[in-house]
């Protein structure tokens, strides 16, 4: 597990790695959020701070974590990753993630005031009293979705045709996570 101070988990939205063609990237989101996002459901994600721009209509994993406490992740900087068929009925145990799907986010916005928020309630779904609702006080970013699709059994498969082949999630900013391939010896 990684120093939660260390620079590797807190890249700045300019971050020259957001731009790169070779990295894969995944969004973290608790149970049940990650699948509203992957059945259309959820059509915003909002967010503290913008998507960087280089992953705009780029296709990002939806890592989906257990319930925790609002705006406080219960997920180490540095994680394996589960398919979505290797997880209990409750989603994957408190310090892992699982890779259930994929989205594209198309724009993101700043919202400018509680009434545009609340406006927007049957899109992005986050209850105005919850930690994740408004704040006066914290910028509120949505996250357009373009497409989105899960992730099935036969997906799984192609991912994982080497049975020494694991994925590791490590925090680049927030909740923004750079999937990488560990083969083993």
């Amino acid at each position: 597990m990684m120093d939660a101070t260390s620079s590797d988990n807190s890249k700045s939205p300019s971050w020259d790695g957001w731009n790169s063609n070779i990295k894969n990237f995944g969004l973290e989101l608790q149970v049940p959020y990650a699948q509203y996002l992957l059945d259309g459901t959820k059509s915003i994600e909002t967010r503290g701070y913008p998507l960087p721009d280089a992953l705009l209509s780029k296709r990002i994993d939806v890592l989906e974590s257990k319930k925790g406490v609002d705006g406080v992740s219960s997920v180490p900087d540095r994680v394996l990753l589960t398919s979505h068929t290797s997880a209990d009925a409750d989603g994957p145990s408190t310090t892992m993630l699982h890779r259930r799907g994929w989205i594209t986010i198309t724009h993101c916005f700043r919202y400018k005031t509680r009434e545009q928020f609340v406006a927007d309630a049957h899109k992005h779904l986050v209850d105005i009293t919850s930690g994740y609702g408004w704040s006066d006080a914290q910028p509120m970013y949505g996250w357009v979705v373009g497409s989105y699709g899960l992730y099935d059994n036969n997906d799984d498969k192609e991912k994982n045709e080497d049975d020494c082949v694991e994925c590791i999630a490590e925090r680049r900013m927030r909740s923004l996570f750079e999937i990488t391939e560990n083969r083993s010896s």
